[in-house]
């Protein structure tokens, strides 16, 4: 049986198949985390803490702040450690960042600066 509910079902399926074609696909490099630490206040809110990523991809050092840490039992680190090689991607303002073990993350970019 052909039901409204499941044609709204395809149309949205659709739809997100054809957003997502027309969306630019991230261009990942080869790059190096520099360092994974915490960093208060970056919402303004200065009891709250922040993941922040320090990334090298070819000559250029990107800063991304990550996801907000909501309890020191959080892995704000992403599996990732400084000097481990890293795929990454900048998208905009973002820097897409992909796990050691799969699946991918997206920082905030902060700061951005030639590496000397």
């Amino acid at each position: 049986m052909y039901s409204p509910a499941v044609h709204k079902a395809l149309l949205r399926a659709s739809l997100a198949v054809m957003l997502a074609a027309m969306l630019p696909a991230a261009n990942f490099q080869a790059g190096e985390v520099l360092s994974v630490t915490a960093a208060r206040g970056l919402d303004g809110v200065a009891r709250h803490r922040f993941a922040i990523f320090t990334i090298q991809i070819g000559d250029v050092i990107y800063t991304g702040s990550g996801k907000r840490i909501k309890h020191s039992s959080d892995d704000f680190q992403e599996g990732l450690n400084a000097g481990d090689a890293i795929q990454a991607a900048i998208n905009g303002d973002d820097l897409i960042l992909r796990k050691p073990h799969g699946g991918e993350f997206k920082t905030k970019i902060v700061k951005r600066v030639r590496a000397q």
